[in-house]
């Protein structure tokens, strides 16, 4: 049976801004990332096809697409693995989920053991004067989530070393670690946790979102006719 663990993995992560890229044993070979959060839907597609170009990858050399499944606002994930359903399902891959705080806990893992940090959190932007934060160890340098993820008021985080611009948005409620405090899921870290998930046979999600609050999204009510008071 051919072994496809070398093969490369396509990653998109729409949990903050919109990002692609391409990684395989450990690298990343191209990546894209928007600098806006609500254009989703109309960049994602057009990055994916400038990454697998730029990486000189065909869609029938990848082993699998891998999608950030959240925490992060409804009409971004949406749109994200929406595409990642897409993609996979035409191209005939399997799609895995992969928790997108788990992409700034990557590097902030190897940063903390240099620091001599045991533990620590990673919050990003949730809006309404919240953060999505999870709760972490470092363990010789690599991540274990302990707690999370969770949504709450800045002032609610357990009170450690924090990474991510979550924690840059509040400095008065949160440790933020300053060479992390813009850094939101990208799509390199988040395939590069994937492969090491699929290489243990543990970490992998259901792609299905993790939104954590209902959506702002409201459905009108039934109109009342005109002159009538009547619905």
């Amino acid at each position: 049976m051919p072994d496809h663990s070398s093969r490369p993995l396509l990653a998109l992560d729409a949990s903050a801004t919109a990002s692609v890229a391409v990684v395989r044993d450990g690298e990343v070979f191209a990546s894209y990332a928007s600098t806006e959060t609500n254009t989703h839907a109309e960049v994602l597609t057009p990055a994916v096809r400038r990454v697998l170009d730029e990486a000189n990858v065909e869609p029938g050399d990848l082993r699998a697409v891998v999608a950030g499944v959240g925490p992060g606002p409804f009409t971004g994930l949406r749109a994200g693995l929406v595409t990642a359903r897409s993609l996979a399902f035409a191209w005939g891959l399997q799609v895995h989920g992969v928790m997108s705080l788990d992409a700034i806990a990557l590097p902030a893992a190897e940063e903390a053991f240099r620091a001599g940090v045991e533990e620590f959190v990673v919050a990003t932007d949730a809006r309404r004067r919240e953060v999505y934060w999870a709760h972490y160890a470092s363990v010789g340098g690599q991540f274990q989530r302990l707690h999370g993820p969770f949504v709450t008021a800045p002032a609610e985080v357990t009170p450690l070393p924090a990474y991510g611009a979550g924690a840059g948005m509040y400095p008065d409620a949160l440790a933020a670690v300053a060479e992390f405090s813009t850094i939101v899921p990208d799509a390199g870290s988040l395939g590069l946790v994937g492969e090491l998930a699929l290489r243990r046979g543990r970490g992998i999600l259901p792609v299905q979102p993790l939104y954590l609050r209902a959506s702002d999204a409201k459905v009108p009510g039934p109109r009342k006719k005109a002159g009538t008071g009547e619905r």
